[in-house]
C-alpha cells in the first residue's frame, strides 16, 4: 500500500473539487440534492493528506442504486476509491 503524506494546504483543492463537483452533476442528472466538499482538504489552510473527499447526498434509497451504478460505471470510476452508505 503506498504511503500518502500530510502535505501544506494547497489552494487547488478548492478550485479541482469545483471541477469534479460539475463533473459528478453532468453525470447524476439530477439524483442529488448537494455534493459537498468533506474532510481535510475542504479547510482552508489546514494540512491535509492530497486526497479530496466528496460526500454525494440523495434523497432517498430509491435512487441509490442509480446514482452507484452512474458513478461506478461511466460517470467518473477514476475517482471512487470507497463507497459507504451512510445511515
Amino acid at each position: 500500500m503506498p504511503t500518502i503524506a500530510v502535505v501544506p494546504h494547497n489552494s487547488q483543492w478548492k478550485a479541482e473539487f469545483s471541477r469534479i463537483r460539475e463533473e459528478l452533476n453532468r453525470g447524476l442528472q439530477g439524483l442529488s440534492l448537494a455534493i459537498e466538499h468533506v474532510g481535510s482538504t475542504s479547510v482552508e489552510g489546514l494540512p491535509a493528506k492530497p486526497i479530496i473527499d466528496i460526500d454525494v447526498v440523495i434523497s432517498d434509497m430509491l435512487v441509490f442504486d442509480s446514482a452507484a451504478v452512474r458513478l461506478q460505471r461511466g460517470l467518473c470510476p477514476k475517482y471512487l476509491s470507497d463507497m459507504r452508505l451512510a445511515q
